[in-house]
């Protein structure tokens, strides 16, 4: 009677360990299969995020060569052109402001600061001049309301997907 007792015991445990395991198992796999789809979710978002990038053609080689392209779109009359020379962000808000100056007659005196010579901005850091990626430039326009010489910064990225300069701003 008590080797039977025993083996019920034995046979329950060994039932009870495989239900155990079943049921981690499957919790495992469940796991497994909820980090796959997430990770599916987030490159699908990621490239929904980067595909605009990837898209955006309009710029030069150099970023003297966008800068020029830019004003040469401003002189044209050619704001939607003008604004794709901006980071992809910043396109429908740069278009929005370039309208606004057409709107407002500004778009002259806009396009006269621009034309000022564009100079390379040697005063920042080290560190942030050493990235290859990154331009920074500068051109002087007269403040209207005091006559005085103002520094206006220009700073332009490389689209690292189609290698072409963009006007951060």
């Amino acid at each position: 009677m008590l080797k039977k007792i025993v083996k019920i015991i034995i046979i329950a445990v060994v039932f009870l360990l495989i239900a155990v395991g079943g049921y981690i198992a499957g919790n495992l796999t469940k796991y497994g299969l909820d980090v796959r789809k997430a990770d599916k979710a987030v490159e699908r978002f990621q490239g929904s995020l980067e595909e605009p990038y990837k898209k955006d053609i309009y710029g030069g080689k150099t970023p003297e060569e966008t800068w020029a392209m830019y004003i040469d779109a401003l002189k044209k009359g050619d704001i939607d052109l003008a604004s794709k020379y901006y980071a992809v962000r910043d396109q429908e808000k740069k278009g929005e402001f370039l309208i606004e100056e057409r709107e407002i007659d500004d778009l002259k005196l806009y396009l006269e600061q621009l034309s000022a010579p564009l100079q390379k901005d040697g005063s920042l850091p080290d560190f942030i001049l050493a990235n290859k990626e990154r331009a920074y430039y500068y051109y002087m326009v007269k403040d209207l309301d005091t006559g005085e010489m103002i520094k206006n910064s220009v700073n332009l990225y490389l689209n690292p997907y189609t290698k072409v300069w963009k006007i951060l701003y």
